[in-house]
């Protein structure tokens, strides 16, 4: 209802990764790339595109990115992920959007690769915002096993490997502002290993953090499915945006 355009734009060369854009009709300036969960095996379109009124309706450009699986080369959805918000950027003039006030949003394992260029893509290519739902962090104690498998290959028992790419080590006082929601009860991608470390991360480097644990849900709720906390989730976000500068 509140979309202008809707279109899909190709990432890689091959066309296996692309970038589907949800325009609103009175654009904010703001913009949002979704980088959707699947645990480095797959992409769940789905859940992200039933976000795309709400943002539209707030007058911000939505994307979603469909990024190539790693297959153990962790360089090949960092690759998409950094192109596709080069992308948003570069046409920024052309869309009706402030090319510094371009953030993501990361469900799941989308969620570490949203950490991942929020505190390690190089300066001019990091969002200016992140928004995490029950977001994959760690690939130590407590990791969602399927993601760090695929994400690192066969260099998924390497510690030095497993360290750096455990994404609750990489914030610094540069890292841009997060909001993170995420259920007590994810056995999936348990909060006390992954949502919470990356908040106290945020809060010792002196970040703008919020984090909003609900005590059920379990995990990969999603927009449309009926959900407790649903109308909460709902108003924490919107207010949380508005108050960004």
């Amino acid at each position: 209802m509140f979309a202008q355009r809707e279109f899909t734009l190709p990432v890689s060369a091959d066309g296996e990764a692309t970038l589907t854009a949800f325009l609103p009709a009175q654009p904010s300036g703001r913009a949002i790339v979704a980088i959707p969960g699947g645990g480095y095996r797959s992409t769940s379109i789905g859940n992200n595109a039933q976000w795309a009124p709400l943002y539209n309706e707030l007058g911000i450009s939505y994307f979603i990115l469909k990024y190539r699986m790693p297959q153990g080369d962790p360089s090949v959805p960092i690759s998409d992920a950094e192109t596709a918000l080069h992308i948003v950027r570069d046409s920024a003039a052309r869309w009706g959007i402030n090319p510094r006030d371009v953030g993501v949003m990361g469900t799941s394992a989308g969620g570490h690769l949203a950490t991942w260029l929020a505190t390690s893509a190089e300066e001019g290519l990091r969002p200016a915002f992140q928004i995490l739902f029950y977001p994959v962090i760690t690939f130590g104690e407590g990791c969602h096993q399927g993601s760090r498998d695929n994400f690192l290959g066969a260099e998924a028992g390497n510690p030095d490997k497993v360290a750096r790419y455990s994404t609750q080590n990489r914030v610094s006082a540069s890292t841009p502002p997060a909001i993170i929601f995420a259920n007590s009860d994810d056995r999936g991608v348990p909060p006390e290993f992954n949502s919470v470390p990356y908040y106290v991360a945020m809060v010792l480097n002196g970040c703008n953090a919020s984090l909003h644990l609900y005590p059920e849900g379990g995990h990969g709720w999603t927009f449309a499915r009926p959900y407790r906390y649903h109308d909460q989730v709902v108003d924490e976000l919107t207010a949380w945006l508005a108050a960004l500068k």
